[in-house]
Parts: C-alpha cells; sequence; structure tokens
C-alpha cells in the first residue's frame, strides 16, 4: 500500500465554479481574521474590507461594541460605506444611493420621501448583520448564523498558544503590508503548509533554520509548525513557531514580533495577502524595518513561485500530484478540509436537486 497520498485536483484551482463554491462552503462558513481591535478606537470609526468577494464594514457603535454588516443597502443593493476606513458623521450610516440611513447599531432610521414606519412593514428593518468577535485584539468575523460558536472554534488554538507560553498581550506596536498575487488562494497556503520549498527558495530560513529538523503537527483545523534554529539573526534567535488556522489564517510567531497573515482570494486566480505585525515595545524602529523587510523578501519569493505554479496548473497538463508523507503532511491536511467543505456543499445540492 503507498504512503503517498494524492493532493487535490489542478482544475480546483481554477475553475469559477469551484471557486464560488468555496465562497460559500469555506469563506461564507468560517470565522475569518479580518482586522484589529486598534483599527476602531472611537464610536462611529469604521473599516471597509471584502473577503472572497463579499463586501463587508465594521463599525464601532455608541455603545462601544463592534458590529459587522455586508456593505449591502437593503432597499437596492448599494454599498453603504466606499472609503477603507474613515468616521461615520452623526453615529448614522448612509447609502451612497438613496439616502437610506441606518444607526450605528443598523437599524433603519429614515427613508427620503417615504414613510419610514411603512417601509419597515414591508422589507427588513436592518442592515445585514455578520457575527464578530474578538481574541486577543484580533477580530473574526462568520457570516453564517448557524456556524460554531466563537469560543469552540478559538479554544484549541489559545490553548496552543499558552501551552507555548507565548506572550501575545506583550506585542503593542503595529505594522502593515499588503501583497497581491496571480495565483490561487490554495496555491499560497500549499506553500505556507510546508517548508520542503524553503531549502530551494528561501535562503534566508536555510541559514537561520536546520530544515531537515521542520516538523508540522496537524490538529483541530490548525497546524503547528516547528523548526529548531541554527543560529541568531534579524528574525531573532527564538525558535520557530508558525501557526495555521483553517482556512486562510497564519500566525508566525517569533520573539520580537508575531504577525497576522490574511489570505484573501480576489477571484479563482488572484489573491491578496494581508500582514498584520506585532511587535514588543522595546523593539527599535531600524529592527521593525528590518524584520518586515525580511518578510517582504520570503513574501515576493513565494509570490514568484506560486505565480509560475499557477500557470502551470492552467495549462492542462498536470491533473494531481502526490504529496510527500512527512514533509507535505501540512498540505495533506488542508486539502481534506477543503475536500470535505466541496463535498458537503455538492452533497447538499444533489439533496435538493433530487426533491
Amino acid at each position: 500500500m503507498s504512503v503517498f497520498t494524492k493532493t487535490i485536483p489542478a482544475s480546483w484551482y481554477y475553475d469559477p465554479e469551484i471557486y464560488e463554491m468555496e465562497r460559500k462552503s469555506v469563506f461564507a462558513s468560517e470565522w475569518i481574521y479580518i482586522a484589529e481591535e486598534t483599527d476602531l478606537k472611537n464610536e462611529g470609526d469604521y473599516i471597509k474590507h471584502d473577503i472572497a468577494g463579499y463586501p463587508i464594514f465594521l463599525v464601532k457603535g455608541n455603545d462601544k461594541i463592534i458590529r459587522a454588516f455586508h456593505n449591502v443597502c437593503i432597499h437596492r443593493a448599494a454599498p453603504l460605506v466606499n472609503e477603507k476606513n474613515g468616521s461615520l458623521k452623526n453615529s448614522s450610516i448612509t447609502c451612497k444611493y438613496h439616502g437610506w440611513t441606518y444607526d450605528l447599531k443598523g437599524e433603519l432610521m429614515n427613508t427620503p420621501l417615504l414613510e419610514t414606519s411603512e417601509v419597515k412593514k414591508n422589507c427588513n428593518s436592518s442592515l445585514f448583520e455578520i457575527k464578530v468577535d474578538i481574541f486577543n485584539g484580533l477580530l473574526f468575523i462568520n457570516m453564517d448564523k448557524n456556524s460554531c460558536p466563537f469560543n469552540e472554534f478559538i479554544s484549541p488554538l489559545k490553548t496552543e498558544i499558552e501551552h507555548s507560553k507565548y506572550p501575545m498581550n506583550e506585542y503593542t506596536i503595529y505594522e502593515s503590508m499588503e501583497k497581491e498575487g496571480n495565483f490561487n488562494w490554495k496555491t499560497w497556503l500549499d506553500g505556507f503548509q510546508e517548508c520542503y520549498h524553503c531549502m530551494t527558495v528561501h535562503p534566508l530560513f536555510n541559514r537561520d533554520f536546520y530544515l531537515r529538523k521542520y516538523k508540522i503537527e496537524n490538529k483541530d483545523r490548525y497546524s503547528v509548525h516547528s523548526c529548531e534554529r541554527k543560529t541568531s539573526s534579524g528574525m531573532g534567535h527564538f525558535e520557530g513557531l508558525w501557526l495555521w488556522h483553517y482556512p486562510n489564517l497564519g500566525l508566525p510567531c517569533y520573539e520580537n514580533c508575531f504577525y497576522m497573515l490574511q489570505v484573501n482570494p480576489i477571484s479563482p486566480n488572484k489573491t491578496k495577502l494581508n500582514y498584520r505585525f506585532r511587535f514588543k515595545q522595546d523593539v527599535t524602529l531600524e529592527q521593525r524595518q528590518e524584520f518586515v523587510k525580511l518578510i517582504e523578501k520570503i513574501t515576493v519569493e513565494d509570490i514568484l513561485i506560486c505565480e509560475q505554479v499557477q500557470k502551470n496548473l492552467e495549462v492542462g497538463i498536470y491533473q494531481e500530484g502526490i504529496l510527500h508523507p512527512e514533509r507535505e503532511n501540512g498540505v495533506e491536511y488542508f486539502h481534506s478540509l477543503v475536500r470535505k467543505a466541496i463535498t458537503n456543499l455538492k452533497g447538499n445540492r444533489d439533496v435538493k436537486n433530487s426533491i
């Protein structure tokens, strides 16, 4: 019996139908990291995001509670906020099309040239709200009303971080970086979920770590990466600890910094990478800049190879591959979760079609 497992089909990396299934069965159904609590400091502050094509905004209410909504007016689907971030005046949200106005809790307040009380009798009286929760200053959203409770989702990861004695609350200085690449979101995460490629693609990792000792432990919808360090460098002297949580969150931890990596699909073959860095107070500006520069270099190296892989996936020659049982066990686990999500959605459709 072979010890190898097969990859997911090549078509899953570019097929528009598969992408639409993933939007619904993965990104609209899972808890997704979206922002930092510090992004919304004052009442009326908002931030706008797109997650796998779903337009979303978060706003801090007069009651200090952060809420998330689809950026879609209930009247005729126009956007409610256009800027990436800002502050809403008069504690209200006004549609950019016909001027329908909502309070910061999403409740309909005013409908120009219409009696608002009559409007409420004939349609939804509030915006399309999304669940939002917080872990250590990190904001997560979930579009599925029937999803698992947030505590159930975050508890294993929280326990893992506590067990590692990694002091996340000591990291309070923020930096950010955004990159885009012409590849499917899974193409990128395949690379994140293994370091088999690091000896070839990343000289910095090869210099600093004993890559032959790189290990990945797959747990409850997340993976723990670790590796013994050879020598200290701009990345520090702490032995590597990198976390990944399904579907699209990377959380690499170093002694001077940890960062959140949100892998956000834009289309079947285009992906945005959002990095949010947190540094300790005693890390100098020069050290912060050096660290971000190192991560940017590694990111650019990965973007280059991922774009090349994506092109070849779409050519039609390669149909599927095999995975190294030890070096690519993280990829195998990631693929198993994607397969399950797609299979479950297909099963539900088949049942509906048969009724």
